[in-house]
């Protein structure tokens, strides 16, 4: 048989306790609410309706220059052997192509590299590509 308590305990109740109850779906409560799916932010766009409204992305290839550097650290532009860096950093300043594709030996030293890239940055040629081929020929 259930014996219940005494009438003149306080602390004793029948009802059960239900703090951990409340704590359970306070933290169930909190993990939904951070978890919840924000609404993604969206931004209106004019896309055009056609392939004609759009502008060419890439200059003609008539209008891209070639800049090659060999594994001595020799420098050509356009075909044109260059007796120096600081030559060829004035052929670009005198005509700057509006693009540039750059053949590179792959033993062709590092720093000459940056120091292209730092002087075609400069002079505010964004258009350059590394021309990726496995030989990289330059002719005698």
């Amino acid at each position: 048989m259930i014996r219940l308590p005494q009438a003149g305990i306080p602390s004793a109740s029948l009802l059960p306790d239900l703090t951990p109850l409340l704590d359970v779906i306070f933290i169930v409560l909190v993990f939904f609410l951070l978890t919840a799916q924000q609404p993604l932010l969206d931004m209106p766009l004019d896309l055009p309706q056609s392939d004609a409204e759009l502008s060419p992305a890439v200059s003609a290839p008539s209008e891209r220059m070639l800049i090659m550097l060999d594994e001595r650290g020799v420098w050509r532009f356009a075909g044109q052997p260059q007796a120096s860096f600081k030559s060829l950093r004035e052929s670009l300043e005198r005509e700057p192509p509006a693009a540039v594709d750059l053949a590179l030996h792959q033993q062709a030293p590092l720093e000459k590299f940056l120091q292209l890239l730092a002087v075609l940055e400069h002079l505010g040629i964004d258009d350059t590509h590394i021309l990726m081929d496995a030989q990289t020929s330059t002719p005698e």
